[in-house]
């Protein structure tokens, strides 16, 4: 799967009537860090017209800043470009964006010091898995949830953003689950999927993607190969009533707990 799912694949209501190819954008972030007399950024070469005139920045313990751009470039630019040439145009960007945020007196302290070693990118081709998570399960919440094997928990509102995407927001009220077979593709016994190419539909994906709700992901998927291989069994056939109990530490402090 890739880019937004057509209304009939899921019955998702935010999701659009026809299919597009257009996944969630991709971000540089960068570092910037105070100096008495900070260096004065330079325009990129060759020149850059549009960059984003917004960004989110987390302050470090140190005084530096990392400044994440947002939507830097296009998803869709992924397929169609490949990743060295994707770099090439989002440090131009960022560049110009740095230029102008220069000028502003918050930032006027600072220069630039580094950018991420790897693009942010949000999304790109998702697996047709046993089970793929939907903007219903999001919105039902663990307690509106029947799945039995859930083995990863998000809260991140539905978030879908950049060029050439329908823009897609929505706040959840509680926490969702993502179940086991989230990670099996369809139709495989032995292959797990612990990235954000696991089985989640587009809008799904735009809350899964998170690097929190990918590592518990990873960590499940990590025990269930473990399980599988001292079972000698496939990763299809795991026992996930316990691997949830291995997952659920607080629960073994405190057996006596119900669920």
């Amino acid at each position: 799967m890739l880019g937004p799912d057509p209304r009939s694949r899921f019955s998702e209501r935010l999701a659009p009537e026809e299919p597009d190819t257009v996944p969630n954008a991709i971000s540089l972030c960068y570092r910037i860090t105070p100096r008495e007399n900070p260096r004065r950024a330079v325009p990129p070469d060759p020149p850059v017209e549009k960059w984003p005139r917004s960004a989110h920045c987390n302050g470090l313990p140190d005084g530096d800043i990392i400044v994440n751009p947002l939507a830097t470039i296009p998803g869709r630019d992924l397929i169609d470009l490949g990743y060295e040439e994707c770099m090439a145009r989002a440090k131009r960007i960022v560049q110009a964006q740095w230029c102008w945020l220069q000028q502003i007196p918050t930032f006027a302290g600072y220069e630039f010091h580094s950018f991420a070693p790897a693009l942010g990118v949000r999304e790109s081709y998702r697996v047709v898995t046993e089970y793929v998570l939907r903007q219903q399960d999001l919105e039902a919440g663990l307690s509106g949830q029947a799945h039995p094997d859930i083995i990863a928990v998000a809260d991140h509102s539905m978030d879908v953003h950049g060029a050439g995407s329908k823009r897609v927001s929505g706040h959840l009220n509680s926490p969702y689950g993502i179940p086991y077979r989230c990670l099996i593709p369809k139709g495989s016994e032995n292959v797990l999927v612990a990235c954000r190419g696991a089985g989640f539909s587009h809008i799904a994906a735009s809350s899964c993607r998170l690097s929190r709700t990918i590592i518990q992901i990873g960590h499940a998927a990590g025990l269930a190969a473990a399980m599988a291989a001292e079972e000698g069994v496939p990763v299809s056939e795991v026992d996930t009533d316990a691997l949830q109990q291995i997952l659920r530490p607080e629960e073994r402090c405190h057996p006596g707990r119900q669920r």
